[in-house]
């Protein structure tokens, strides 16, 4: 039995105390002045709790456990779980090595000597040399790994209650020992026991670790491998309803391409409008149709006027302007088709569900080869200009549209285009130069 002074059985008893929490909070990065003040108001009630009741000292880690663990409550911490397991395995590491450390210490430099009033304070002082060399441990091993912790065992319940069960065991056997003072009697048993108890501790939640990670490895690869036969299946259908939709448009193709030979224009049209699903032979809008008059381009002068006609069939407010004839644009025909198509379905989208809508189309000509093409919508949520021009990006629903990254690919390496686009006071503007060499 460690016999001390009143002064140094204290110093030793608060000290323990507040090195187990250090560490503690060292180990779960939760170290700050406030949590301080916090931690030396309980280790004050701890140790005037335990003089009232003559509390043995091997039930010290119970209190901070409990105390750690209230601290977690009142916070409604959501690593409450994980956190006790952390503060269990510390106490018991710490007391642990704080009893072998003052045995020894107690058995080879005071037991017996004339000047215990003054080699006492030996035990404190060597567990503080003994949580300085922990803390150091913790801040270069286990310091920088405590967030992959946190991250793959966000609430490990069942560690947890296997953790709690082995803490009462512990607490069960050095209380026993410490009341039947034993320690003098069985040191070599004593040493054996915490030894085993200290690489049981550490052992066991790495190999909880290790077979953990191996499970969440293993489910990963089952997930990825569902994944990529959903997609599959998924790519499957895609392809084979392009592959229905490539037939229907072919034949289509082929029953205009009769009306065009037999110079049945009206037919075509009809024909036309039926496969597009809307009304092109009724509809006629008198100011989109005198501003499509100067596009002398038949294939682009469709285009836009289908898109325009469906904006306003939709109710968008609608501005449309091109300030000359054009009869010829720099460039690839089918690519500039492609970048207006784009523009304005990204424009009809985005604008469908708002409240107060807008869109504006401008096709300006500055110069037989400089031209400039304008769309511009409302946009009622915030939008990262950056973000949208990134390749595969898109706002609708499961990435399903095309965004603006495909009209940045379009223009790639082709000196006729150069596209740009920004934002400002909630509309987003894209605009498009057209130039020839």
């Amino acid at each position: 039995m460690i016999k001390l002074t009143v002064g140094q059985g204290l110093a030793s008893s608060i000290s323990n105390i507040i090195e187990i929490i250090f560490i503690y909070r060292l180990v779960t990065k939760s170290l700050s002045l406030k949590l301080i003040t916090l931690d030396s108001l309980a280790v004050l009630m701890m140790i005037f709790f335990s003089v009232i009741f003559m509390m043995l000292g091997s039930l010290y880690p119970v209190l901070i456990v409990f105390y750690l663990w209230l601290v977690d409550r009142i916070k409604s911490n959501s690593c409450i779980a994980i956190n006790s397991i952390l503060a269990i395995c510390t106490s018991i590491i710490m007391s642990s090595l704080f009893d072998l450390v003052d045995h020894y210490t107690y058995i080879f430099f005071v037991q017996g000597k004339a000047h215990i009033s003054l080699l006492g304070w030996l035990i404190p002082l060597n567990d503080c040399i003994l949580t300085f060399i922990v803390s150091v441990f913790v801040i270069k091993i286990i310091y920088p790994e405590i967030k992959w912790v946190y991250i793959k065992f966000p609430n490990p319940i069942q560690l947890w209650k296997i953790t709690a069960i082995y803490f009462v065991l512990y607490i069960w056997l050095t209380t026993i020992a410490e009341k039947e003072e034993i320690a003098d009697k069985y040191a070599s048993l004593l040493l054996i026991m915490y030894s085993i108890i200290i690489i049981v501790s550490v052992t066991g939640f790495l190999t909880f670790v290790k077979n953990n990670e191996q499970t969440q490895h293993q489910q990963r690869l089952i997930n990825d491998y569902q994944s990529q036969i959903a997609n599959a299946h998924r790519i499957n259908k895609h392809y084979n309803e392009i592959r229905r939709e490539r037939h229907d448009t072919r034949n289509m193709l082929l029953s205009i391409q009769g009306y065009i030979r037999d110079h049945k224009d009206k037919e075509a049209e009809e024909l036309l409008a039926t496969f597009l699903q809307n009304d092109t032979v009724e509809k006629h809008y008198g100011e989109i149709d005198n501003a499509l008059d100067k596009i002398k381009i038949s294939g682009l002068h469709n285009l836009i006027k289908e898109k325009a006609y469906k904006i306003v069939e939709k109710g968008i407010p609608f501005s449309f302007e091109v300030n000359a004839e054009i009869d010829k644009l720099p460039g690839s025909e089918i690519k500039t088709a492609r970048i207006i198509g784009i523009l304005m379905d990204n424009a009809i989208e985005a604008t469908f569900k708002q409240a107060k809508p807008y869109i504006q189309f401008a096709l300006l000509k500055h110069s037989p080869e400089v031209y400039e093409l304008v769309i511009a919508n409302s946009i009622e949520q915030k939008l990262n200009i950056n973000t949208a021009l990134k390749f595969e990006h898109s706002t609708k629903e499961g990435h399903q549209g095309i965004g603006l990254s495909n009209v940045t690919q379009l223009v790639e390496n082709d000196d006729h285009y150069s596209f740009s686009a920004e934002v400002k006071d909630k509309v987003i503007m894209m605009t498009c130069f057209i130039q020839g060499k």
